[in-house]
This record gives structure tokens, C-alpha cells and sequence, in this order.
């Protein structure tokens, strides 16, 4: 404890000898160093240890004091009365417990097991007893509201009947319900010598001053947030010096159930109280800089962030643990400020319980898993965030494609495969089955179903694969058994279940604590909520998301059961107003963290946050000025990997001066970087010869073209379309049969062809036994079937017959299903199709028949098969009422024959010239005319919203 030289304010403060005292004063003024001094000369000067009690706000704040005091007292001690006001409770209740009937010191409740007493206290009650509320009686959701109710009325000493007084007055029935079932609460918890900690403070405030004082010298902090039991317990020790401190401007806890009555009547209740006012800011001896930054997009806030961060750190010396940066709260876009920090190598520590369970990257899938065990109803809403995260990991694009088609009543989207490759199907189906076999244990115990969830999970086994060979992997790794601790903790309680897990997690009791980590007191960036900043101090804080929405967030649900209605009818324009000045203490808390500066961030609104627009209120009533947050290239770099990209972009520039080019020269040898690796150091690759000696096609890439530009060369260009999936196995497999039984390998009957299905047939290829038998069955029942009746008894003069023909200077290649005869003389070429023949197009009409024809004229070696008197598309699932097979003949009669040549010539003519332009050209268009209804590049297409630029950007 570094020593501590006051101010004449707070050296009145340390004077004080005996009776109440008030100390007050804005952030950083001392309040907090006053008390402890105060403790520390008490003690120094021989005041009994025993009998003086420093209590805090917080477990945080109590470990740091107590750390501070074992280091600035040089005695030997048995311990510090430095504590939460719940531990001097229960320090009162364990000499005083006599007086409250108790022959013991009572059990008390954990958060939990308060829970779980409520719920079955509900579950036992007659809906008949609850006219008001009878239907809620067995919900999740009103149980939490209950023990809330009973929590806050014990901390306002309210007894059932001063509930039931003032509901009477109000007029407001339903309140007696409530009474009556606190009444009934509290009798099974004197039966059982239970208390839990809301009850404990209220029966210790009744007693405290019983008997002789328990202590000297009580010192508390935070009293700006406390409750009317905390301040009855205090009043009620009589300790002969009783000295509190806190900041009236700083109460920011009221959603919790936390009031500043006690401090603003302090002066009145303790007759003769002596009042200290400090002035100044210690932490911030000079008035703090305080500046704003906006940025187009989010991610682009978080890059700036990171950055000056590490700007910060390099160029003004300032350590890594006296950087924070505060969020409004703990939500799913603190993920990519963490990841932005991890990819700028900025260290961090996100202390919070709640907020590391949420946002570190390695626990926020098991989160989101548990979620969906934990709640079936919000899987339509769950479904799109399960299948993007890492447990999955479709893209966006996909994933919406998935999830479009369902609905609220059928939300059953992971047992959905359209649209997806084999490898994507099989990654749904694989969590799929992980998540069914951990919902049948999820009811029962959240251990059993998180080990599940870590034992079968590709995502858990990609972490442990990368974690050998990567530390930031390993540190993840070490998230995710901090997270399994807390599993365990839930899983020990009374309620064991995933639910249960799930509802304290977003009841926030896993996230007032800080992890063990904080202790340590790392060198690294404190990323914080905004009321976990609460009593913190740093050089520098950036406020990331300061804009409306999140500074002031006037979205916060009330309470079902507010105590505040019972003293008269409170309006919503009354409640907003008061939100409203929350919020404004809140956000001047945070600025208040900061001794030397404090920046605040910003980005445009998106879909997945529009509720929140715009910048702060509350930054125009500081003053502060919004700028453009920097963007590179930087003239001073901050990292190697910087320094490396502006020295070379120098060394590039041939208008930079020959000093300048040879010290980036310099500095990039000194970096050890690469020189085989700098920009513009080799020209393009070329052989010397043209990239294509010859245009070879077909007709699926001709097809392609005729329908779009732009889908042909993502797709068979540069091969980004996915792998064919189960659809297209099944018309492959379909053709082989036919082609095995025309050579005669199988026999032509139903019998052998069914039996090589089975023999043939791979479940592996499909998401799902349901797919693979439903494709199955239409395969051997009509598919097949249709075949053997309509062309097994004929004769085929050739099947899957290869052609290659050279035409307007291009090859043409591709395979003829089968040619048949006709009985009147001629051929006839058949096209098998697998596919729905709802929408099938005219067979004169198809370019895919068209070639095929062609080549039968260009090609030699098929002149055994001239002329060609019909072209066929034979659908084989049939027509979808009677599953007959159904083709599409067309007659090429002699009359039709040389104009239907020279369409076909003229259309395949026109391709390839289109085809040898764009390769010169290399400028692909989407063509707003195209059937779009199986591309697979829609997200790539400025056609569609999905391909449309994400995010305007200002002409400015």
C-alpha cells in the first residue's frame, strides 16, 4: 500500500475521532484511499481488530483491500474485518442469533437453492389461492420474478403486512398474493433454520443493536448503492465511529435493487453528523482528454481500437494493465472486439464471470448449444446462430438459405440438407446428433450434457488438435475448463439442470464475480462491462459502442413486481426519466475510470443492432467532438508487421526520395523480412504461350454461360461451387445401372436391378437415414421401374456414347445417354433425367439435345447412327400424379431437319464466340434475366441483397 499523502479534506476525513461521518466526492477524489487509511491507523494506533470493520461493495473491491492492508500493516494479525456487508451480517447473525430464536446460527441459502425452494414452494401452491397469477404458477421465468419480489422486500424491511397495507390502499389485489406467499417463505424457512441472504440482513438489522456494540469503528464504502437493510444493520451497531463514503452521482446499481435513500439522508437520520466533501480528482489531477471516434462499420471501430491500444503502449509507455476498454454490456459483439485484439497481439483479460462466459470464442459454443438443449422454443431463433458458429460453421449465406423455408412451428432446420454439399450435410448432421444425444440428459443434469457436448463435438476437437501446437489455442482451452467449473458448480445445486444453467447464466449470478485470473493481476487490457468498471482506475479508457442504444440502453425490462408501485402509480414517462439520469450516471462512472483520457467509439447501425443509432446524448453534453477513427497506412507503425507494410510501400514508391526508399530498405533487412516475399518484386508469370492452346467445352459449361456470366465463371472457371451433392449421386448411380444392365453385367428384370440398388446403395452420401430412404424408395419405385417399362425391351445401339467434334475452332465433347432405333427408319438420342419434370422446356427447344444431334452429323465415328429422326428427354421419376414415366419427344422430320440444324449451329456459334470474348475480356456480368433458382453464388451476385455491398460508405 503505497503511502498516502491527503489533501486538507480528507486529512479532516482521517482527523475525526468519533461519531457518524459522511464522506463525499466525485470520482477519483479519495474516497475509497480515505477509508482505508482510516482502517489502516486504527489499527496501527491500537484499536482492536475485532471490533473494526472496513465493509465494501464488492467481493473485487474487498480482495483488493485486504491485499493492500496485509501490505501496508506490519503486525502480525489474526485477520482483517475487511468484508461485504453480507459478511458482517453474518458475522451479527452469528452473535446474535440467540436473540432471533435461532439455537444455532441458521443455514444460509445459496442463490440457488433460494431458487429451487421458490419453485417448489410454486409448484406446491392451489392456482384457486392465486386468482391474479394462478396460470404463471409453474413458469420458469415468474418463479425468478418471485424470488426477485422476495429478495427486494426484505432489503426494504418490508413485513407481508406493510405489503399487504399499502396493496390495499393502491388498490392493487394481486400484491396480496404476493404477501401471503412471503409469509409462507419465511415460516418454511424459520421451520427449516434457513435464511437466505436478503432475509439475513433484514433479521440482523432487527437485532443489531441488542446487547453490548459489537464494534468500535465501522468504516463503509459504496453507501451511494446499498439497500434500507444495510443501512438499518449499520445504524442499528450504535459503534461509536462510524465513518461512509460514496458518490450520490455515482449511483448506478438501482436495477439490481440497490437505493441512495441512505446516503442523501445520512445527515438526517445521524443527528450531528459531521460531513466531508472532497474536491478534485486525484486520479486525473488535470482535466482528462476526452475525444470521439466514428467509423463506417464495426469492424473497422474494433481495428481502431486495437490499434490505439497498441499505440498506446509503444509510443506513450503506458503498461498493458492500465488500458481498458468498457462495453455497455455482455452481448455477442464483444466476441469480435476480443478476436480484433487477439489478431492485433494486444494481451487482454475479460475478468467478468458473466462477460468471459459470453464472448470468449472457445466457451460462447458450448454456450450457445446449451441454449438450444435449454430452450426448444427459440430454436427457430437459435437455429441460424448454431449453424454459422464455430459448432458448424456454414456461412452466412448458406446458413439462411437453410433457415428460410422454416418456420416458428417447425423449427427443425438442422434436419434440413437443400442446398448443401456433402461435406456441409455432413457437419450439420454430425452436431445434429450430438445435440439429440445431449438433449436426452439435459433435463436431468447440465454435466452429464456438457460432457457430451466436449467429448463428441468436432468443434472440441479441433480445439484440442490446435491447442498442441498454438498457445493462444491453449489459453482458449483454458477458458473452456474455467467454464466446465462453473457446469460443475450448477450441477452440484438444487437444480442440476441445463435449464437451470441457462437461466442463472441469464440471470446474471455467474456474472458479478470476477474469475481467479484478476488476482494475478495480469499485464494485459481489462475489457469491462460498464457497471464492472465500478471502483476501477486507469491511465487510459476507451469506451467501445458509445451511441445510443447501448449509452443511455433504456431497453432494460422492468420488473414484474416493482416495490416502487405500491407507494402510488409511477407513469412510463416518469420511469424513462429515470432510467435516463441512470444512464447518465452510469456513463459519467465510466469517463470517470480514466486519469489521463478518455475515448469513446462508435459505428453505423446494422441489421443485427438497429436498435441503436447514432452517437451518444451524453458525449454532446461533455463536449466532445467526433472525428473519422484513423485508418492506415500509418506513418509511425506500431507493430513488425506494420513497420514491414509502410516500409515497403516506400521502398515501392518511385516518386519517394532515394533517403527514404534506402531507410526503408534498411528497415526491412533490419526486420529480417523476406525480400522474396516485398510487393512488385516479380512480374506475372507467363509461358509464353496463350493460357488456353485450345477452347475444349460441353455443354453443362455452355449451359451455364447461356444462363448467366457470372455464375459460369465462378463456377466452372474458377471452381468455387460446391461439391454435387446426394441429388446428383443418385443421377449418377441411376445411369451406371442403366448403362451395367445395357451391357448385360446385370439382368434386365426388376428383381436384379432392385437387388443392385441395395447392393449399390450409400447412406453415407445423404444428411440423414430419412433422405437416403426417401431417395432410396424413389428410386426403386419409380425411377428404375419407368426404365425397365419404357426402354428395357428395346434395342440401344449405343449407350453412354463418348463424342469430341471440332467446331468453329472450339472442341466439343460430351456423352450421350443412349441412341436407339426407330421402327420407321433413323435414330432417336435419349437424355435420362433424374430430376422434376414440372418445369422441363421443349426437346427442340434444348441445347444440351441440340449438340447431341450435332454430333451425330460432325463426328465420324457415329455416322452408323445418321439420320436422326428424334430427340428425347426421358424423365424418369415420372409425372407427379401417376409416377408413369414421361418423356418429351420431338420428331426431326426432313422438313425440320435443316432449320433445326441451323439453330442449333447458330446458337452453339454465338456461345462460343461470347465464351472466347469474356477470356480476353475478363469481365464476367450477371444476367438479370438468368434462373437463379439453384445458384450457389447469390451471396457473390450484386443482383441480389446478399451480393450487394454490405455497408454504404459516405462520399465524403
Amino acid at each position: 500500500m503505497a503511502p498516502f499523502s491527503p489533501d486538507v479534506r480528507q486529512a479532516a476525513a482521517l482527523a475525526h475521532e468519533r461519531g457518524p461521518m459522511l464522506i463525499t466526492g466525485g470520482p477519483g477524489s479519495g474516497k475509497t484511499a480515505v477509508l482505508r487509511e482510516r482502517f489502516a491507523r486504527l489499527i496501527e494506533a491500537g484499536a482492536d481488530p475485532e471490533r473494526t470493520a472496513l465493509v465494501l461493495g464488492s467481493r473485487r473491491a474487498r480482495d483488493e483491500a485486504r491485499r493492500a492492508l496485509f501490505d501496508r500493516l506490519d503486525r502480525s494479525l489474526p485477520g482483517l474485518h475487511v468484508l461485504t456487508v453480507h459478511g458482517l451480517a453474518n458475522q451479527v447473525l452469528a452473535a446474535r442469533h440467540a436473540e432471533l430464536g435461532y439455537a444455532a446460527p441458521p443455514q444460509i441459502l445459496s442463490a440457488a437453492d433460494q431458487f429451487a425452494l421458490v419453485e417448489q414452494l410454486l409448484q406446491d401452491q392451489d392456482p384457486k389461492d392465486w386468482p391474479a397469477y394462478g396460470g404463471m404458477l409453474s413458469m420458469r421465468g415468474f418463479v425468478d420474478q418471485v424470488r426477485q419480489f422476495l429478495s427486494r422486500a426484505q432489503e426494504s424491511l418490508l413485513t407481508p403486512e406493510d405489503i399487504e397495507a399499502k396493496a390495499d390502499a393502491a388498490g392493487l389485489s394481486g400484491w396480496n398474493e404476493l404477501a401471503g406467499f412471503l409469509r409462507e417463505y419465511q415460516r418454511v424457512l424459520d421451520d427449516t433454520a434457513a435464511v437466505d441472504f436478503a432475509g439475513m440482513l433484514q433479521q440482523v438489522a432487527a437485532v443489531a443493536g441488542k446487547g453490548d456494540s459489537l464494534f468500535d469503528h465501522l468504516l463503509a464504502d459504496d453507501f451511494q448503492d446499498t439497500t434500507l437493510a444495510a443501512e438499518e444493520l449499520l445504524g442499528g451497531l450504535a459503534a461509536p465511529d462510524l465513518a461512509v463514503a460514496g458518490d450520490p452521482d455515482a449511483h448506478v446499481f438501482s436495477f439490481q435493487g440497490f437505493t441512495d435513500v441512505p446516503i442523501l439522508r445520512f445527515a438526517e437520520r445521524f443527528a450531528g453528523a459531521v460531513v466531508v466533501e472532497l474536491e478534485g480528482s486525484h486520479r486525473a489531477p488535470e482535466r482528462t482528454e476526452v475525444e470521439g471516434w466514428y467509423a463506417l462499420h464495426t469492424s473497422e471501430e474494433q481495428a481502431a481500437i486495437a490499434r490505439e491500444l497498441r499505440r498506446l503502449h509503444v509510443e506513450d509507455h503506458v503498461p498493458w494493465g492500465d488500458l481498458a476498454v468498457v462495453v455497455r454490456r455482455q452481448e455477442a459483439h464483444v466476441a469480435g472486439l476480443l478476436r480484433a485484439l487477439d489478431d492485433a497481439r494486444v494481451p487482454r483479460v475479460v475478468p467478468e464471470r458473466g462477460l468471459s462466459l459470453m464472448s470468449e470464442p472457445a466457451t460462447s459454443p458450448f454456450v450457445l448449444a446449451l441454449r438450444w438443449l435449454a430452450r426448444p422454443a427459440e430454436r427457430h431463433d437459435l437455429a441460424e446462430p448454431v449453424l454459422t458458429s464455430d459448432l458448424v460453421g456454414l456461412s452466412p449465406a448458406t446458413a439462411r438459405g437453410l433457415t428460410r423455408g422454416s418456420t416458428r412451428e417447425d423449427p427443425s432446420v438442422l434436419e434440413r440438407s437443400e442446398g448443401l454439399s456433402a461435406a456441409e450435410a455432413e457437419q450439420v448432421a454430425a452436431v445434429r446428433a450430438v445435440l439429440e444425444r445431449a438433449d436426452e440428459v439435459a433435463s436431468r443434469s447440465v454435466s452429464d450434457a456438457f460432457r457430451i457436448l466436449w467429448e463428441e463435438l468436432p468443434f472440441s476437437r479441433r480445439l484440442v488438435a490446435e491447442a498442441e501446437h498454438s498457445p493462444e489455442a491453449r489459453r482458449e482451452l483454458d477458458a473452456v475448463v474455467a467454464f466446465h467449473d462453473l457446469v460443475e458448480e450448477q450441477a452440484a445445486s438444487s437444480d442440476p439442470s441445463v435449464q437451470g444453467f441457462v437461466e442463472a447464466l441469464d440471470a446474471g449470478r455467474h456474472g458479478p464475480g470476477f474469475l481467479a485470473a484478476e488476482r494475478d493481476r495480469p499485464d494485459a487490457v481489462h475489457v469491462l462491462t460498464a457497471h464492472g468498471a465500478v471502483g476501477r482506475e486507469f491511465d487510459t479508457v476507451v469506451v467501445a459502442g458509445a451511441v445510443e442504444g447501448n449509452f443511455p440502453s433504456l431497453a432494460r425490462p422492468e420488473p414484474m413486481f416493482d416495490l416502487g408501485v405500491l407507494d402510488g402509480p409511477v407513469s412510463q414517462s416518469e420511469r424513462n426519466r429515470e432510467r435516463l439520469e441512470d444512464e447518465r450516471r452510469l456513463f459519467r462512472m465510466v469517463m470517470g475510470r480514466a486519469r489521463r483520457r478518455v475515448l469513446l467509439t462508435a459505428s453505423e447501425p446494422h441489421a443485427q443492432n438497429a436498435e441503436t443509432s447514432g452517437t451518444t446524448r451524453f458525449a454532446g453534453e461533455h463536449g466532445v467532438l467526433w472525428w473519422p477513427a484513423p485508418q492506415g497506412p500509418y506513418d509511425e507503425p506500431v507493430s513488425v508487421a506494420e513497420a514491414a507494410a509502410t516500409w515497403r510501400r516506400t521502398l515501392a514508391d518511385l516518386s519517394a526520395a532515394s533517403a527514404q526508399r534506402l531507410a526503408a530498405l534498411e528497415g526491412l533487412t533490419a526486420l529480417g523480412v523476406d525480400p522474396r516475399s516485398w510487393w512488385f518484386q516479380r512480374e506475372w508469370t507467363d509461358t509464353g504461350r496463350p493460357l488456353r492452346d485450345e477452347l475444349r467445352i460441353s455443354y453443362s459449361r455452355l449451359s451455364s454461360l447461356d444462363n448467366c456470366e457470372l455464375q459460369h465463371v465462378l463456377g466452372d472457371e474458377l471452381g468455387l461451387g460446391r461439391d454435387a451433392g446426394y441429388a446428383a449421386w443418385v443421377g449418377k448411380t441411376v445411369h451406371e445401372l442403366i448403362e451395367r444392365c445395357e451391357n448385360g453385367e446385370v439382368e434386365k428384370t426388376l428383381e436384379a436391378v432392385l437387388a443392385e440398388v441395395d447392393g449399390r446403395w450409400r447412406q453415407d452420401k445423404f444428411p440423414s437415414r430419412a433422405v437416403s430412404e426417401a431417395w432410396r424408395r424413389l428410386v426403386k419405385e419409380r425411377m428404375l421401374p419407368n426404365w425397365l417399362k419404357s426402354y428395357g425391351p428395346g434395342e440401344s445401339l449405343a449407350v453412354e456414347q463418348y463424342f469430341e467434334f471440332e467446331f468453329e475452332g472450339a472442341r466439343i465433347v460430351g456423352v450421350i445417354d443412349r441412341i436407339a432405333p426407330l421402327e420407321r427408319g433413323g435414330t432417336r438420342i435419349i437424355d435420362f433425367k433424374t430430376g422434376n419434370p414440372d418445369y422441363a422446356g421443349k426437346p427442340e427447344h434444348s441445347l444440351q439435345l441440340g449438340i447431341y444431334y450435332l454430333a451425330v452429323q460432325e463426328c465420324e465415328e457415329l455416322r452408323p447412327f445418321r439420320p436422326v429422326r428424334a430427340v428425347e428427354l426421358g424423365f424418369l421419376k415420372g409425372d407427379w400424379r401417376t409416377g408413369e414415366n414421361k418423356p418429351f419427344i420431338w420428331l426431326v422430320t426432313p422438313n425440320k431437319e435443316e432449320a433445326y440444324q441451323a439453330a442449333v449451329r447458330e446458337s452453339l456459334t454465338g456461345l462460343i464466340a461470347r465464351k472466347r470474348e469474356l477470356i480476353a475480356d475478363e469481365v464476367y456480368r450477371p444476367n438479370p434475366r438468368a434462373n437463379c433458382r439453384f445458384c450457389e453464388f447469390k451471396s457473390l451476385c450484386p443482383l441480389y441483397p446478399e451480393g450487394a455491398p454490405l455497408f454504404e460508405r459516405s462520399p465524403a
